[in-house]
C-alpha cells in the first residue's frame, strides 16, 4: 500500500534527471505530506516530446496504485506510461496509520523516480506502479513503489507498452545501501500538516 509521499526536489534536479525544460516554477512547489487526491508532478511523453505537468494522484474512488503484474494489461487498455519524481514515501508498520510513520528516501541522490500510469477518465489521474517490498521496507509494508534508474525511467516513458519487462527487471535493482528508512513524527498521520520537520528522523 502507498498512502503518503513527499516532493521537495528542485526544478533543476528534475530537469537534469529527465533532460527536460519546465516552464513553470509552480510545478515544483514542495510538499512534505501528500495524500491521494493531490495533483503531483508527472513526466510523460505527449506529441513525441517528454514534458512535465501536474496530474491528480488516484481516481475519484481512491484507487491510487497498480500492481506490477497487472500493468501490462492496463497499458493495452489505454493507460499511458509515465514517471513520477518523488523525494520519498511514508510507510506504517502493517499499514496502521495511527502508529509512527517511517520515511523512505534515497541516500545517493535527491530524486526517487517511480513508474506510473496515466488514465484518461472523466478526470485525468495517475496510479503508482508498486511491487513487493525489499527486505528494508518489508518489516513495515508488503508493498512499495518500484524505483527506476534514469535510463530505465526514460525508456519506460518512451515506450512503456513494449517495455513492460523493463519494470520486471528493475525489481530489487536498487541496493539496500541506496535507501534510508527513518522513523518520523506522528504529525504525518494528519494530512493537514505540511512542514519540512515532518521528514526529520526521531529516535526509535
Amino acid at each position: 500500500m502507498l498512502a503518503r509521499i513527499a516532493f521537495f526536489a528542485t526544478k533543476q534536479e528534475v530537469e537534469t534527471f529527465f533532460g527536460i525544460t519546465a516552464e513553470s516554477e509552480q510545478l515544483f512547489e514542495p510538499h512534505y505530506n501528500i495524500t491521494t487526491g493531490y495533483h503531483i508532478p508527472v513526466v510523460s511523453k505527449e506529441n513525441n516530446e517528454i514534458g512535465i505537468t501536474r496530474i491528480r494522484w488516484g481516481s475519484k474512488n481512491g484507487d491510487s496504485t497498480a500492481d506490477l503484474e497487472t500493468s501490462s494489461e492496463l497499458l493495452t487498455k489505454g493507460a499511458i506510461p509515465c514517471a513520477i519524481p518523488l523525494s520519498g514515501f511514508y510507510v506504517w508498520k502493517d499499514n496502521r496509520e495511527k502508529d509512527h510513520p517511517f520515511f523512505v528516501r534515497m541516500l545517493n541522490g535527491p530524486l526517487m523516480v517511480t513508474p506510473g500510469l496515466i488514465f484518461e477518465d472523466d478526470q485525468r489521474f495517475i496510479k503508482f506502479i508498486i511491487s513487493d517490498a525489499n527486505v528494508l521496507v518489508q518489516p513495515m509494508s508488503e508493498k512499495m513503489p518500484l524505483i527506476l534508474d534514469r535510463d530505465t525511467a526514460l525508456r519506460w516513458i518512451d515506450d512503456g507498452a513494449r517495455n513492460i519487462e523493463l519494470l520486471t527487471s528493475s525489481v530489487n535493482r536498487v541496493l539496500l545501501t541506496d535507501l534510508s528508512v527513518m522513523r518520523v513524527s506522528k504529525k504525518v498521520n494528519d494530512p493537514k500538516y505540511n512542514d519540512p520537520k515532518l521528514i526529520q528522523p526521531i529516535p526509535k
